[in-house]
């Protein structure tokens, strides 16, 4: 529980711009399609956040496009963390294992 909830902090704390590491950590644990396409999804989101980043903080002057930045910034920290929480649950296939105890 303290690893789900460290790497859904991660997106939060970086602004986004760490957003694609815990689907890393996911992709090279879990090995799986969904994984990788999680990974693909917000290393994109990551990079079109550095893009728009540039984009906006070459002009002097504030106005929508700032606004829409930060917006963009803000929704992708908290769709990746939560994405992150929700997929780093424990797998489905560790509870079948052999010689555990089942409640």
């Amino acid at each position: 529980m303290i690893k789900r909830i460290a790497w859904a902090l991660v997106p939060l704390v970086t602004a986004g711009l760490a957003s694609f590491a815990p689907f890393l950590y996911l992709m090279l644990t879990r090995k799986t399609a969904r994984a990788r396409t999680l990974f693909l999804a917000f290393t994109a989101a990551t990079a079109l956040e550095v893009v728009v980043l540039v984009l906006v903080g070459n002009d002097d002057v504030e106005g929508t496009p700032d606004l829409l930045g930060g917006f963009y910034i803000v929704a992708l920290a908290v769709t990746a963390a939560v994405m992150a929480f929700v997929e780093l649950r424990p797998a489905k296939e560790s509870a079948a294992l052999p010689g555990r105890a089942y409640l």
